[in-house]
C-alpha cells in the first residue's frame, strides 16, 4: 500500500506540471491587456508601456511561465493585480465557502443516492424503482442554477424558511445559522449529483445481485440484510466510490454559477469577477489550486479502492 500511494504521488507530478502549463497558455493567450484595464481607457500609450514593463507583461511567455512556477513551487501564488494582495490570502478567503458548500452538497447527494440506488436495485420493476428512475432523469435534467430559483421561490419567498441569498460564516453567526444559509445553494447542487450516484448504485448493485454467488447466498437462507448491505453493497462499491470522487470534483469546479444565484463568496465568484478585469494572477492561481484539489480526490479515490476490496493489485 506505501509503495502504491508513493507511485501515484509522484505521478501527479508531471500531470500538475501539464496542468500548470494549460493553465498559464489559456490565460495569457485571451485577448486583453490588464496594463489597459488597470489605468482605463484615458491612459495614454507610454502610460500603459511602462506598467507592462514594471509588471513583467513584456517578457516572453516562456520567461513569464518559468517566474510563476518559481514562485508557485516556493508556496508564493503571486499578488494580485487590482486587490493588492497576496494570492494565497484571496484564495483562502473564497476557497472555504466553496469547500464548505461542496461538501454539503456532498453528504446530501449521498444519504439520498445511496439508499435510492440500493433499494432500487432490490425492487426492480415495482412502484418504488419507476419514481427512483423518474427522480433520476429528472435531476440530470434540470440545471443546478434552475433548481436553485425553484427553491428560492418555494422555500425563502412563499414559505419564509430559509434565506433567500447571501452567506454567514461560523464565526459571525454560528453554525446553525451558517448551515441556514448553504441550505439552499447546496440542495441545488446535491440533487443533480444525487441523480448520478443513484443510477450508478442501482445499475452496480443489479450487476452484483445477478451474480452466481449472491444467487448461493440467497439459496442458503442469508438473513436479507446481511446479504444486500454486507455482501453485495461491498462489492458494488467501487464504481460508486468513483463517481463519487467524480461528483465531489465536478461540484468544486462547477459550483460558479449557483454561488452567483445565491450571492456566495466563492471561488466560481472569484473567477469571474477576476476575469471581467483580465487578473491573470487571480485566474491562474485559482484554477491551479482547484486542479490540484481535484488530482488529490482521484488520489484519495485510488487508495480507498485498496480498502474496499483487499483482492485489487495496488502494486
Amino acid at each position: 500500500m506505501k509503495k502504491f500511494i508513493l507511485k501515484r504521488i509522484l505521478s501527479l507530478i508531471p500531470t500538475l506540471f501539464l496542468v500548470s502549463i494549460v493553465i498559464f497558455s489559456l490565460i495569457h493567450l485571451t485577448p486583453g491587456d490588464p496594463a489597459r484595464a488597470i489605468l482605463g481607457d484615458r491612459a495614454t500609450e507610454t502610460e500603459v508601456a511602462a506598467l507592462r514593463e514594471s509588471m513583467g507583461l513584456n517578457d516572453p511567455l516562456p520567461v513569464q511561465y518559468v517566474e510563476w512556477i518559481k514562485g508557485v513551487c516556493h508556496g508564493d501564488l503571486g499578488d494580485s493585480i487590482f486587490i493588492q494582495e497576496p494570492m494565497t490570502q484571496i484564495i483562502r478567503e473564497h476557497l472555504i465557502p466553496t469547500i464548505n458548500l461542496t461538501v454539503y452538497a456532498m453528504i446530501i447527494a449521498i444519504v439520498l443516492a445511496i439508499p435510492l440506488g440500493v433499494y432500487a436495485a432490490k425492487k426492480k420493476g415495482t412502484a418504488f424503482d419507476t419514481t427512483v428512475s423518474i427522480f433520476t432523469l429528472a435531476g440530470i435534467s434540470i440545471p443546478s442554477f434552475l433548481m436553485g430559483l425553484f427553491l428560492i421561490l418555494l422555500f425563502a419567498v412563499k414559505l419564509k424558511w430559509l434565506p433567500v441569498a447571501g452567506y454567514k460564516t461560523i464565526a459571525e453567526a454560528g453554525f446553525l445559522e451558517h448551515i441556514r444559509y448553504l441550505t439552499l445553494p447546496a440542495i441545488s447542487l446535491g440533487l443533480m449529483q444525487a441523480a448520478l450516484i443513484t443510477r450508478m448504485t442501482k445499475n452496480s448493485m443489479l450487476e452484483v445481485l445477478n451474480s452466481d454467488y449472491m444467487k448461493m447466498a440467497l439459496a442458503k437462507g442469508v438473513k436479507e440484510r446481511v446479504r444486500i448491505w454486507k455482501h453485495a453493497f461491498r462489492n458494488a462499491l467501487i464504481p460508486v466510490i468513483t463517481v463519487i470522487g467524480q461528483s465531489f470534483i465536478a461540484l468544486l469546479a462547477g459550483a460558479t454559477v449557483v454561488e452567483n444565484v445565491f450571492n456566495i463568496p466563492g471561488i466560481g465568484q472569484l473567477v469571474i469577477n477576476s476575469a471581467g478585469r483580465r487578473d491573470y494572477e487571480v485566474i491562474q492561481a485559482t484554477i491551479l489550486v482547484v486542479a490540484v484539489m481535484s488530482v488529490l480526490v482521484n488520489l484519495v479515490v485510488d487508495i480507498l479502492y485498496g480498502f474496499i476490496n483487499p483482492r485489487i493489485d495496488l502494486e
